[in-house]
């Protein structure tokens, strides 16, 4: 939509630096401009505030972070850059890596001076690589959260996202003491019980809460929810003037005289968006619903360029939906890290192993596995097996060890075969796998995949009491089945070009005016082909700061 030279007779709201999308990066550009002396505002098309972030661990991957350096734990620059350029694997550009390398201390820093933010890091999260890859490190990498009280968010407490795939009440410290995700049994429930009852927020709500905190309640950044942008306003000469959004039915107009950031990540909730840009037949998303691309339809409608970096390798996992769970009356899909606990494989219909399950970047290729032959994806769909071990033991979902599960969400059998027939697997696939497994498992071994191998999947759902924690038989019946399907959690290969400034690029080649792209909007075009746990909050942080700080010398 253009206005002549940016004229229109009324606008419904009147800001400075309009921020879209109330994510980590959105909430962030949004302080910092503030800060800057700017009018702020942030509208969101969720009717709750926080983002992809909230539903997220709440993790910030920042190497030789402040913290480690004040606790006496060595890293470096160098350390950090040969890491990260070992997850690009080449297809990052270098002006976009150096600016967020060069920029990242200063942006985190700021909000922990500035916001309350109540970072620790965590010496026992280890780099996924580690001890395998250039420039790793054991652990104190991760920024995670300390608790927060909802209670401080006011009017915000009950409008803000809690996260469906992190017990609230519990820190990263904590699962450490407790022994990790499978080790459910040994959980304090009192203690969790107690800090639930009380809205002490952990994880990404905790990340959020204090972000949210900081603007809408310290600085009093107005918010309006379920006011989802339509379209970019533009003047003639193509810079970016402000939205139009729609707010209870109607346009509502919004002027931006010095930006709009937008931060409304990817589009995991639109099923042809993500099969087709992420070369999959099966797409399920565990981000709250209204992610839905309208990053990439609202820039190509000005002309923004949109950019990609191989889908093989970022953040998909294996997961599933328990029948009947919702979120904003959508079914909820949870990720599968059960895949990396002992007693339990995957396998593909030919009832075969094909991926080390405890390590998900080892999956997330072979889920793409191309039969030029048949024509074909062998690898999907998939199935994970486990079997009274397991049951005993460890969670599936939200099940407690033995506790029933509904009809329809796994199938039970006596027998491998009589399972295999069940899912509709090759049984004679299935029993010459399971007999090969647990011949090597009984020993901690897994010649085919090196299954427990990293250090992070031991710690995140391996079971310490074992030889290798991510190993144990599936031996005793009865055997259980749970079809998986791919999931996204946001980290999407396509999205918008930016430059260093954060401005999103034009096809062209040149910077759109008064239009910057932060977050899962923005094109992984600064950490490349690969992921690792919390470089998403990295950027969204980084970028948005960025974008602040350039938005706020603009002339308006």
């Amino acid at each position: 939509m253009k206005f002549p030279f940016g004229r229109r007779q009324r606008w419904d709201l009147d800001v400075d630096v309009l921020s879209l999308g109330s994510g980590l990066g959105g909430i962030t550009a949004a302080i910092v401009a503030h800060d800057l002396g700017r009018k702020t505002a942030v509208l969101d098309k969720s009717p709750k505030l926080g983002g992809v972030c909230a539903y997220s661990g709440g993790e910030t991957f920042n190497p030789n972070n402040r913290q480690m350096r004040a606790a006496g734990i060595e890293d470096s620059e160098k350390a950090a850059r040969d890491y990260v350029d070992f997850i690009a694997a080449g297809f990052n550009e270098s002006e976009l890596t150096d600016r967020l390398m060069d920029s990242r201390h200063e942006a985190l820093e700021y909000l922990t001076d500035h916001t309350g933010i109540d970072w620790e890091y965590s010496p026992t999260l280890a780099d996924y690589y580690y001890p395998k890859a250039p420039g790793s490190h054991s652990g104190g990498r991760y920024l995670v959260m300390n608790l927060f009280s909802g209670a401080e968010l006011g009017e915000w407490q009950t409008k803000t996202h809690i996260s469906p795939h992190h017990p609230q009440g519990l820190l990263h410290v904590d699962l450490t003491r407790f022994g990790g995700l499978a080790k459910v049994k040994d959980w304090d429930y009192e203690m969790i019980a107690e800090r639930i009852s009380n809205d002490q927020r952990a994880f990404g709500p905790s990340m959020m809460g204090f972000l949210i905190k900081a603007a809408m309640i310290e600085r009093g950044i107005p918010a309006y929810v379920e006011t989802p942008a339509r379209e970019l306003i533009t003047d003639d000469h193509g810079a970016v003037i402000g939205v139009r959004a729609e707010r209870e039915g109607r346009d509502f107009f919004v002027r931006a005289r010095q930006g709009v950031v937008m931060g409304i990540g990817g589009y995991d909730h639109n099923a042809a968006m993500a099969t087709r840009f992420e070369n999959t037949h099966e797409w399920e998303s565990a981000c709250p619903p209204g992610v839905d691309g309208d990053n990439i339809t609202l820039g190509c409608e000005i002309g923004a360029a949109v950019a990609n970096v191989p889908p093989t390798n970022l953040a998909m996992f294996f997961g599933y939906n328990i029948p009947g769970e919702e979120h904003f009356g959508k079914p909820l899909y949870r990720t599968a890290f059960e895949c990396g606990i002992p007693h339990a494989i995957v396998v593909n219909r030919a009832g075969q192993r094909f991926c080390d399950e405890s390590f998900y970047k080892d999956a997330n290729p072979r889920l793409r596995t191309w039969d030029g032959h048949k024509q074909d994806t062998p690898n999907v769909p998939n199935f994970m097996i486990f079997d009274a071990n397991y049951r005993r033991r460890y969670p599936v979902g939200s099940f407690m060890p033995d506790q029933e599960m509904p009809a329809g969400f796994v199938e039970e059998a006596d027998s491998p075969r009589e399972l295999a027939t069940k899912l509709g697997i090759d049984p004679d696939g299935l029993e010459h796998a399971l007999q090969h497994f647990n011949t090597h498992a009984e020993k901690g071994e897994d010649p085919d995949f090196g299954r427990g191998q990293y250090v992070w999947a031991n710690r995140l759902a391996g079971d310490p009491s074992y030889r290798n924690p991510n190993l144990g038989p599936v031996s005793e019946a009865p055997f259980y089945g749970l079809k998986l399907t791919p999931i996204g959690v946001g980290i999407n290969s396509h999205g918008l070009r930016f430059d260093r400034d954060a401005r999103t690029v034009h096809v062209r080649g040149h910077a759109i005016p008064g239009f910057y792209v932060v977050g899962n909007s923005a094109a992984l075009l600064d950490v490349g082909g690969g992921y690792q746990s919390g470089m998403s909050n990295l950027r969204a942080i980084t970028w948005g700061y960025l974008a602040a700080k350039h938005a706020a010398t603009r002339k308006a």
